[in-house]
């Protein structure tokens, strides 16, 4: 396997400001004498091809520049190819997206030093992945997550906002904050080897680490590595209950609100009543249909 680094580098990302700091990156690698090999995406999903590409050519280690949607994606394909065994590929990040999630939950650094500190010293740490699997009709989707995934406001946010991201970092608070009054309450059956609800939920959330959303804290201690998905249940929220916990969303404490469950499980199946779930995952919309959760234990290896 190749020595060098397979670099996948998103222009797109963070409203094209990866860009201005692709060079920055390359004389850093250079002046520290860490072999490297840069391609560029060209559109979305692209990233998947590449990670494909470079296992076939014998590349196992791959480094992503860019936010949560390029983790997802590079993550994606390391999961898909099959070239190479997981146990095999190491993962590493330049963090430059707008939120960072991922590398906020994982304390990677977001100073560039910082990062190659990290990938000289080869520190491999293990995180598992997340499956989503949509069903509606004959069709069915699946997508991989690293951090959250779910159904309910925070999927009714996404689609709204590409009008906010002009705010950067404050970009899913200010969509949140002008889109929650529009939002109601879906009617779901949730099912894991436990438990069999069926309520009214403001969002449910299926994540695997701690921040989402541009800093929101929607999942309850997640270990990351256990094989177990943290389920997390808002249910029967009236307005004034998101307003009084709206900002215990970004804080932490929603947790600590009576009306919000949290379950663990290694599978989880959501179905609405009335329709099809529109679910999403690392701040993309994944599908809509009926949503079954699984899960690779230990299926992504990373450096930080």
């Amino acid at each position: 396997m190749s020595n060098e680094w397979f670099i996948i580098a998103n222009v797109l990302s963070n409203s094209g400001k990866t860009k201005s700091i692709i060079d920055k990156v390359l004389k850093k690698l250079n002046d520290e004498k860490i072999k490297h090999i840069l391609n560029l995406t060209t559109n979305s999903g692209h990233e998947i091809d590449l990670v494909k590409k470079a296992t076939k050519n014998g590349y196992n280690k791959i480094l992503a520049i860019g936010g949560d949607g390029t983790v997802q994606k590079v993550v994606a394909g390391i999961v898909l190819q099959r070239s190479i065994s997981l146990e095999k590929m190491v993962f590493a990040l330049i963090p430059s997206g707008t939120g960072n999630d991922w590398a906020k939950s994982k304390n990677i650094s977001s100073n560039l030093r910082g990062c190659v500190i990290a990938l000289k010293s080869g520190k491999i740490k293990t995180q598992d992945v997340g499956v989503a699997t949509i069903k509606s009709g004959y069709k069915t989707t699946t997508r991989y997550f690293v951090t959250y995934s779910g159904v309910g406001f925070d999927s009714f946010m996404l689609s709204k906002i590409d009008k906010y991201k002009w705010l950067g970092k404050l970009s899913y608070l200010a969509c949140a904050i002008m889109n929650f009054f529009k939002f109601q309450n879906i009617a779901v059956k949730i099912m894991t080897s436990k438990a069999e609800i069926e309520t009214n939920v403001f969002l449910l959330g299926v994540g695997i680490c701690k921040f989402t959303g541009g800093g929101m804290q929607l999942i309850k201690n997640p270990i990351g590595n256990d094989g177990l998905l943290n389920i997390t249940i808002a249910q029967e929220f009236s307005k004034f209950d998101v307003i009084r916990n709206f900002f215990n969303l970004f804080n932490g404490s929603i947790f600590k609100e009576r009306k919000v469950l949290t379950l663990t499980d290694n599978k989880v199946k959501i179905s609405a009543k009335n329709g099809d779930l529109v679910c999403h995952g690392d701040g993309e919309i994944f599908g809509a249909g009926k949503v079954d959760y699984s899960v690779i234990k230990k299926g992504l290896r990373y450096l930080s």
